[in-house]
């Protein structure tokens, strides 16, 4: 085995072993709301007794790949006699230590090619992910299938030469799409860093046009293989020929529910699920519209442009919420945990440390050279977050990209070496009013937005 795997394998496997413990140790979970759905979704291809792509329920506001994933999940589960409930905590277990302990740092090292991520770290980032995200192991949801699919096509794309990394990239990036229509922005990232990259880097470029051809090609058919069924299907179902689920049904509901809430989550420990946190700042935003609803997207635009204060309020409370860890599981049992305030502590820390670590000249030096052009393409699949009526699933992509940043080897030592005395701490001074500041900022935000929770 090359040394340059071993960190990737074992890392994989001890995680895998703690990811199914912990899953095994949750439980089996009801499959609530979309869960349920999705779950559902996956049987429509065996509608009218036989299997085919056309029989999926393609005027929905889904996409095809997920319940597609699903199916496949039951045919193998079926195999071992494994019960849903088994079937969902295996494939996430899976993809738990597939995108922390192999991709994610993979991802790393295209971002930051002079840092080396061994055991530790791998090990470190899976622990946070099962710190703050143990809950969805138990349910059918697209967050982390499209989240690794976005990991994976950003690696592979760095591969610029090679037709066969680029077609994957393109299948991945498509699938991630798919899953979650929010990462739309990522296939377009990909394009431009595949373009910038041939343009800024003459010795990346493959040698010849007819091998530049075949390398454009081969991620075109990635992007057609997984688009193709879901406009072929949508069309056959009555729509048009659109590869992104929902489409302007699911931007309107989007956008009309992010006027509307500061956040949103899904109560299942009582008879009302919705924890509905409202925004009374824009009620008479909403008043003024036709049906009290957003049809589009140039009519969002329109708001924005005639209520920019108002609205870059609402911009930063979707934001500061997006990023509140109240909560490990997408579906709440108990609106207040014991010892949840530490934990969403730590986890708006662990969003400073990350901001502090890259505008902070001596932290950002420590991670040697950036390719920030990838930075941005993880950030892109959060373009949405603005708009929406933000769930802290939503922010994943910026969620993981934070944890890389904190956990790459190479911090500097904050200490001045070169002062005496107080100054010394210079630094360690300068975050610490910072840090205070941002947590006051949040807090607000996150009290305000507390205040405004109403269960229907």
């Amino acid at each position: 085995m090359p040394a340059s795997l071993r960190p990737a394998i074992t890392a994989f496997a001890i995680l895998l072993l703690a990811s199914l413990l912990v899953g095994a140790i949750q439980g089996s979970r009801p499959f609530y709301f979309d869960s349920g759905n999705y779950w559902a979704l996956s049987e429509s291809f065996n509608n009218h007794g036989s299997f085919s792509l056309l029989h999926f329920e393609y005027t929905g506001l889904r996409g095809y790949a997920l319940p597609l994933t699903f199916y496949l999940l039951r045919e193998v589960g079926g195999l071992f006699g494994l019960g849903p409930g088994g079937e969902v905590i295996g494939m996430n277990a899976v993809l738990f230590a597939l995108l922390t302990g192999v991709a994610a740092p993979a991802l790393a090292a295209v971002a930051w090619p002079e840092r080396t991520w061994g055991l530790l770290p791998r090990l470190a980032l899976g622990g946070l992910f099962l710190v703050f995200w143990s809950g969805y192991l138990s349910y059918p949801l697209s967050d982390f299938p499209a989240l690794i699919g976005a990991v994976i096509a950003l690696v592979a794309i760095s591969r610029v030469r090679s037709p066969l990394c680029l077609g994957i990239a393109g299948l991945a990036a498509a699938y991630a799409v798919n899953a979650r229509p929010a990462y739309f922005l990522l296939i377009p990232m990909l394009a431009l860093i595949l373009a910038w990259t041939w343009w800024r880097t003459p010795a990346e470029r493959p040698a010849g046009p007819l091998r530049m051809a075949l390398c454009v090609g081969a991620f075109a058919l990635g992007l057609l293989v997984v688009s193709l069924p879901q406009s072929i299907g949508d069309h056959h179902a009555g729509g048009g020929f659109s590869p992104l689920p929902g489409g302007s049904e699911l931007a309107g509901l989007q956008y009309t529910e992010g006027l509307r809430l500061q956040r949103y989550e899904t109560y299942v420990g009582g008879p009302d699920p919705r924890m509905e946190y409202r925004d009374p700042s824009t009620d008479g935003i909403i008043a003024s519209l036709d049906g009290e609803a957003v049809k589009d997207t140039p009519q969002y635009l329109e708001i924005i442009v005639s209520n920019p204060v108002t609205m870059a309020g609402v911009f930063l409370r979707h934001v500061v919420n997006g990023l509140d860890e109240r909560y490990t599981t997408p579906y709440v049992e108990h609106l207040e945990p014991p010892g949840r305030g530490l934990f969403r502590l730590a986890g708006f820390l662990l969003i400073f440390l990350a901001a502090f670590r890259l505008l902070w000249p001596r932290g950002r030096r420590s991670l040697g050279t950036v390719r920030w052009r990838y930075v941005v393409a993880l950030l892109a699949c959060c373009a949405t977050v603005p708009a929406d009526a933000v769930e802290t699933r939503f922010l994943l992509p910026a969620f993981l990209l934070s944890a890389l940043l904190v956990l790459t080897p190479g911090w500097p030592n904050p200490l001045e070496s070169e002062a005496t005395g107080l100054r010394r701490f210079r630094t360690l001074g300068i975050a610490a009013v910072a840090c205070a500041a941002y947590l006051i900022v949040v807090g607000l935000i996150i009290s305000a937005a507390t205040d405004h929770l109403v269960l229907t």
